[in-house]
């Protein structure tokens, strides 16, 4: 009975990164009415894999990441398979640089994620262009990229609020 319980936590510990990441995916893809929104709508599902990739990479896997990309693809409508590569390209070398931003405080974290948020901007402009034949507006890659860092502290803070509810179950 004891064995039940505990993977029956553990179940339920890994589904808190899953499920803020698509409910950060969620607000992403939602229809708003304010004019250029839906152009310029941050990257949430970028800023919650890179969270969870470097403090919790064992409760959000590689494949939660491909099926949240995908199911990003499907409801925003974009090229299929564009942003679940993206993702986890992201998740790979945040796994493979983790240790080096554990170590860290949060400012270089931010500093990286600067980098990464413009790095994931133009190729996603790439490879949407190159599906769709067309040059896309490069200048709404830019603007989304921005603001993606601009809102990268608030949902770090909420993902942390997470995290820390994830903590105290810890017993």
């Amino acid at each position: 009975m004891l064995m039940k319980d505990k993977n029956k936590e553990i179940g339920i510990r890994w589904s808190f990164p899953f499920l803020s990441t698509i409910l950060l995916l969620l607000v992403m893809v939602l229809p708003y009415k304010i004019a250029y929104f839906d152009n310029l709508m941050p990257f949430l599902t970028l800023i919650a894999v890179y969270y969870w990739s470097v403090f919790k990479p064992g409760l959000l896997p590689i494949s939660a990441v491909f099926a949240l990309g995908l199911l990003q693809d499907i409801l925003s409508g974009g090229p299929l398979g564009m942003m679940a590569l993206l993702l986890v390209v992201v998740r790979v070398i945040v796994l493979n640089q983790g240790r080096n931003f554990l170590e860290r405080d949060f400012l270089f974290n931010w500093l990286v994620f600067v980098l990464m948020a413009f790095i994931f901007g133009l190729f996603s402009w790439a490879v949407a262009s190159y599906y769709l034949r067309e040059a896309q507006n490069f200048w709404n890659i830019l603007g989304q990229s921005i603001l993606t860092i601009a809102v990268f502290p608030v949902v770090v803070w909420l993902l942390g609020l997470v995290r820390a509810g994830l903590k105290s179950e810890n017993r």
